[in-house]
């Protein structure tokens, strides 16, 4: 029998709910779980509410190796059961992302030690970095060119009036805002798409 055919007997849990638009993290730490290069892979998959053997599937993993970081995501309280359903005597398990995006609390910008702050924020770097190198691994086109209609590689340095800088960091966060997902991950065309924007002032 097909996973298709045991969809009605998933049962959803009932104090599970909806993710929530974000979650802010009130411990630099819980960063670095999120930036885990394996623990950040599950959590994009887990947007929708898969199984481990489907999160497996998708990630062409092994489902042993998944196990571990997702008992710790949802100790953590990243991920919680959504859905579950008996098959034989093993009850299966729906997970999901418990927001759907994660920030930095507000007060750890200015309370928490900056050679910590550093390396939390820097994480997130890494976290691009990874998934770009892997994409280039796997010999996928990703040119720096304006020609290239699929992705865009910049990095540079301007100088602005404190207006201008601050009609361009608004003209991102819109544009950013409008381009929010439009189709579930699972949807044949979904193009899987990384966007990462670091805009800050060079004091240094």
């Amino acid at each position: 029998m097909s996973d298709d055919d045991l969809d009605s007997t998933w049962e959803p849990q009932p104090d599970a709910g909806d993710p929530v638009d974000k979650l802010d993290l009130d411990d630099l730490g819980l960063l670095g779980e999120l930036t885990h290069p394996m623990r950040s892979r599950i959590l994009r998959s887990l947007k929708q509410p898969r199984t481990v053997a489907e999160v497996a599937e998708q990630l062409d993993m092994p489902v042993t190796r998944l196990y571990h970081h997702i008992n710790r995501l949802e100790d953590l309280g990243f991920i919680r059961v959504v859905a579950t359903r008996r098959v034989a005597a093993v009850t299966e398990r729906r997970y999901q992302v418990t927001a759907k995006s994660f920030g930095i609390a507000d007060h750890l910008f200015t309370s928490a030690d900056k050679a910590e702050l550093a390396a939390a924020l820097g994480a997130l770097f890494d976290v691009a970095k990874l998934q770009f190198q892997r994409e280039v691994e796997h010999g996928n086109s990703l040119r720096s060119d304006t020609n290239d209609e699929h992705s865009i590689l910049s990095l540079g340095t301007g100088h602005y009036s404190p207006e201008r800088r601050d009609e361009l960091l608004s003209r991102l966060r819109e544009v950013i805002g409008e381009f929010d997902s439009d189709l579930p991950d699972d949807d044949p065309e979904a193009i899987r798409t990384s966007v990462f924007i670091a805009v800050f002032p060079e004091t240094t």
